[in-house]
This record gives C-alpha cells, structure tokens and sequence, in this order.
C-alpha cells in the first residue's frame, strides 16, 4: 500500500507543479481553474495516505497549498462573474465588466506573488524530499 500510495502522489505532485508552470506562463481562466483541481487533488491524497508521510511535513504542505489556492479561488471567483456579465449580455468592456476586469487582474497580481514565492524555492522537489517520495 506504501508503494501505491507514493507512486499516486509522485503523479499528482508533478500535475501539481505542471499547473503552477501553466498557471504562470498563462494565468488564462483555464490554468487558474486546472491549478485549483490540482492543489485539490494532492492535498486529498495527503489526507487520505496521511499515515505514509511525516505528519508535520504533509501538515506544512497543505498549508502552502492553501495559501495558493486562496489566492487562485479570488481570481476564479472574477472569472466566473464575467461570464455570468457575459452571459447576462454585458460586453466585457461595459462598466461592470470593466470593474470586474480590473479587480480580476489585481487578484492575477497577488496569486503570481504567491506562486512565485512558493516555486523560488523550489517547492516540488523539496516536497518529494521531505514527503520521502
């Protein structure tokens, strides 16, 4: 069961730092909402395998992730109002498209702040280390 349990989360932490790459090079509402799916998807499997990894190393990890995915879920959240503006018949560049588009940007700003101090150091493969992957 170790086995499996490492091999799954071996999987999902490279999607995971997969989504981080997209997320930055993109930032598109398509990569915000893959990276949210991922982060959801690898701190699961740490819950559920808790009792193969260090309990302080899986506790600090998740808590990481939860700062990325607060900050991606603010950007999700602008993603998805504009298209329920867009589906109201709103053109993005009406008043309230507007606002939302730039409230959106602002919260883009802050999850590349987060994502870039996570990955500067190197977080995926430290991760691997500390979860003796």
């Amino acid at each position: 069961m170790r086995a499996y349990a490492q091999q799954q989360t071996r999987t999902l932490l490279r999607r995971l730092a997969y989504q981080v790459n997209q997320t930055e090079r993109l930032g598109d509402a398509d990569a915000v909402h893959d990276l949210r799916v991922a982060i959801r998807r690898f701190t699961q499997c740490l819950r559920v395998f808790h009792q193969f990894f260090p309990k302080s190393e899986a506790r600090k990890i998740r808590h990481k992730l939860k700062l990325i995915m607060q900050a991606a879920s603010d950007v999700r959240d602008h993603d998805i109002t504009l298209d329920l503006l867009k589906d109201a018949g709103f053109p993005k560049k009406s008043k309230p498209g507007a606002a939302i588009d730039k409230q959106r940007k602002t919260a883009e700003k802050k999850l590349m702040d987060v994502i870039h101090r996570s990955s500067r150091n190197n977080s995926s493969s430290k991760w691997r280390t500390k979860l003796e992957l």
